[in-house]
């Protein structure tokens, strides 16, 4: 066996609904299976959803304040007030003070951006900023992406006379701030469609701002929307997907110098290059320092002023990386050595980056599949702060709202579960449904990129590649058809999956494009393999040394011979079984097998081959030469006479002691007076095949064809037969126990 690292949850779905659906909207089972899991059942709600570019936003004076919000941002430009946007480090906070702020300069406000700083200010407001916001003159301030959790700081705007307005999309507590106006999807029940992002919250008000649909503000507001991880459908579905046109086209400086530092000036830009390559170097300046220059390259209207800033974000993002990788070592050092056992992870020291422990704790989930909370202490001020990543059946927010009283500030979203959308054989799998499935897209949360398991296929090859061989290629067959499957992180799966394991591969297809060939490939998310699994360590193929690296809680060395458990007397032999089988040698019946079978999750056949199948037994006529020896050589010359029989018909030792064993069990001969063997004139007419020794050496003869001689494909077929035996006597065992 091999355990999937996560657990695969398959969504039930209306097999007749997916049916029809496929009937009447003309789209593949598999794509009308698709539709019906993410709620669209009809053949409308289907349509309405594969053409969403064809839908129209909502009015944004749905929300019940914008009305107020539109008036009082008006008075402020008539009245050239100082308007202070109030934004958070991360792609959608600043992302949403870009589209605010282009707005607000085009109605002829004046307008000036603030990002707090993560390690000096925190997460969202902070008396100190605003205080300092009416020290300076300004009259309003508006919070782009924050704001929904700061109901003290609101209560010091207000004091200091300078009104708030908040739009925001977070969790919100029961209690609000006391504010002037709210633009929040969550928590005004007016709007239709609750899940945008801090960016698509802030496009609403532009588009109120300027009486229009800021067109040209939709590749600013498409990266805060995919980034964010909200859900991909409704309105937001129509922001990413005409957000991506408009990226496509873009001739933003700081969306031009983003495509060069990623390498992506030629190719077409997706949801995938905001996700993987524009969101973390986005990212990555509020995590290590500022965040103003990222916005800083948003707002910037010459390219070379952009490029700069660009290249100063992308060796952020390198820095990023190394950092969260020894963080990332370093936690999950203190998880092994402390808290393996802990249900929930709390993990904390006073040397990480509190702005990349979000991503360790993320890695950490996956590794674990626990809630995770990682947390950076600050001596002087005697507080930690941290991030936490959860999962499915553990709601963090929720928790942690219990708790409250003891944490000044928090935020965030829920979990989504890791749910399985389609099961499928390798022979199913075409660039045409690829194709025909990229019709959902652009993916995300709530929409995401169809999550498959490839059921039950047969490895072709499995090895390792990358620079530091960390990641996992794999060719795997159903008889008929290969894919192609790529596993990031996925390099120890080598060494723990038999390469004639049948094996199920989790993630997500794409087309992979090369020197003009195109063919399916599977990203792989996750792999399982269900059934035990037979390693071939007999002859040398691998060093024994990896069997004796095996973790002790989990492995059973078995020696069945006194000469093999002699060899390992400093190694725990025939302990108690446990999920991996080590076979250090063959016993004697094939029969001492099945104990050790019944729960098996892998086996490792070590069994050294000095055996007995090369050497063959002695024919008939060598035994009756062998035996006349004894009725016709004087006594006095037996034992010399022994010698140069043996010599000269060439018997080794092992033979000769074979023959008198067989002799002697048969009664043929027996020791005389004189204390030497001699033919018993007595006995009975038998078959050689009737002695004890003779059956055990032509068992153990075709014991040692079958397990030492054989192929591997040989080899595990006949273990096959043993596992299944094995099971059939366990549940013989019950069926009489109960």
């Amino acid at each position: 066996m091999y355990h999937s690292k996560k657990t695969w949850i398959d969504k039930e779905v209306d097999s007749l609904k997916i049916n029809e659906l496929a009937e009447q909207v003309a789209v593949s089972r598999q794509v009308a299976h698709l539709l019906v899991q993410r709620g669209f059942e009809t053949a409308e709600q289907a349509k309405s959803f594969l053409e969403a570019d064809q839908m129209d936003f909502h009015d944004p004076f749905l929300f019940q304040d914008m009305n107020k919000v539109v008036a009082r941002i008006q008075q402020a430009a008539d009245e050239g007030e100082m308007i202070l946007i109030y934004g958070d480090y991360d792609v959608d906070g600043v992302s949403s003070a870009a589209i605010l702020w282009h707005a607000l300069v085009e109605i002829g406000a004046m307008a000036e951006c603030y990002i707090p700083n993560r390690f000096t200010e925190g997460y969202g407001p902070n008396e100190a900023a605003f205080r300092w916001a009416a020290e300076e003159g300004f009259g309003l301030v508006i919070t782009v992406d924050c704001g929904i959790s700061g109901i003290d700081e609101a209560k010091v705007l207000q004091d200091l006379g300078v009104d708030l307005i908040i739009t925001d999309h977070h969790e919100a507590k029961d209690v609000l701030p006391d504010a002037f106006a709210m633009i929040h999807p969550g928590v005004d029940t007016n709007y239709p469609y609750s899940k945008l992002a801090g960016a698509g919250v802030a496009f609403k008000v532009a588009h109120a701002l300027l009486g229009r649909v800021p067109e040209e503000l939709l590749d600013l507001a498409v990266l805060g929307t995919i980034a964010d991880l909200v859900p991909l459908v409704g309105e937001n579905r129509l922001l990413a997907a005409k957000g991506i046109e408009a990226l496509n086209a873009s001739e933003r400086p700081g969306i031009l110098a983003l495509r060069k530092v990623c390498s992506l000036v030629e190719d077409d830009l997706t949801e995938e290059s905001v996700g993987f390559a524009f969101g973390p170097r986005i990212n990555a300046a509020g995590r290590l320092d500022s965040a103003m220059p990222a916005l800083e390259m948003l707002l910037a209207e010459t390219i070379e002023e952009a490029s700069i800033l660009a290249e100063q974000l992308d060796q952020q993002n390198k820095q990023r990386q190394d950092i969260v990788k020894n963080i990332a070592e370093e936690a999950i050092d203190l998880v092994e050595r402390h808290y393996l056992s802990d249900r929930v992870l709390v993990v904390d020291s006073n040397q990480w980056n509190p702005g990349v422990v979000g991503i360790v704790a993320s890695r950490l989930v996956e590794k674990y599949h626990r809630p995770v909370i990682l947390l950076c202490h600050d001596a002087e001020k005697g507080t930690a702060k941290g991030s936490g990543r959860s999962i499915a059946a553990f709601d963090l927010f929720a928790e942690l709202t219990r708790c409250e009283d003891i944490l000044p500030h928090f935020g965030g979203h829920p979990a989504a579960p890791l749910e399985i959308d389609l099961r499928l054989n390798v022979s199913e799998i075409s660039i045409g449904l690829i194709e025909e499935m990229g019709r959902l897209a652009p993916f995300g949360m709530g929409n995401p990129s169809p999550r498959v398991v490839v059921e039950g296929a047969n490895i072709r090859d499995l090895k390792r590649i990358g620079r530091d061989l960390t990641h996992l290629k794999v060719l795997v067959t159903d008889g008929k058809t290969e894919l192609d499957g790529i596993g990031f992180g996925f390099g120890d799966a080598v060494d723990e999956i038999s390469s004639l394991a049948d094996v199920s591969l989790m993630g997500s297809l794409n087309i992979n494009e090369w020197n003009g060939f195109r063919k399916p490939q599977l990203m792989i998310q996750d792999l399982a393999v269900v059934d035990y699994q037979l390693f071939d360590y007999r002859g040398g193929k691998k060093p024994l040394t990896d069997v004796f690296e095996l973790p002790e809680d989990m492995t059973t060395l078995v020696a069945f011979s006194k000469d093999t458990q002699t060899k390992y007397a400093e190694r725990p032999l025939n302990g108690p079984i446990k999920a991996n089988i080590v076979f250090l040698d063959l016993p004697e019946e094939e029969s001492a097998f099945l104990p050790y079978l019944k729960e098996a999750e892998r086996v490792y056949c070590a069994f050294k081959d000095e055996g007995y199948y090369f050497e063959t037994i002695p024919s008939r006529e060598e035994f009756k030469q062998y035996f006349n020896y004894f009725a016709k050589c004087p006594r006095d010359e037996l034992r010399i006479g022994l010698v140069r029989l043996s010599k000269s018909r060439k018997w080794s030792k092992r033979s000769i002691n074979f023959m008198h064993s067989v002799f002697s069990e048969l009664d043929f001969l027996v020791t005389m007076e004189d204390g030497l063997p001699g033919v018993n004139p007595n006995a009975e007419k038998r078959d050689l095949t009737e002695a004890a020794t003779y059956k055990r050496h032509e068992e153990r003869q075709r014991l040692e064809q079958q397990y030492i001689y054989s192929s591997l494909a040989q080899l595990k077929e006949r273990f096959d037969t043993l596992v299944e035996a094995a099971k059939q006597e366990e549940m013989t065992w019950s069926s009489n126990s109960i």
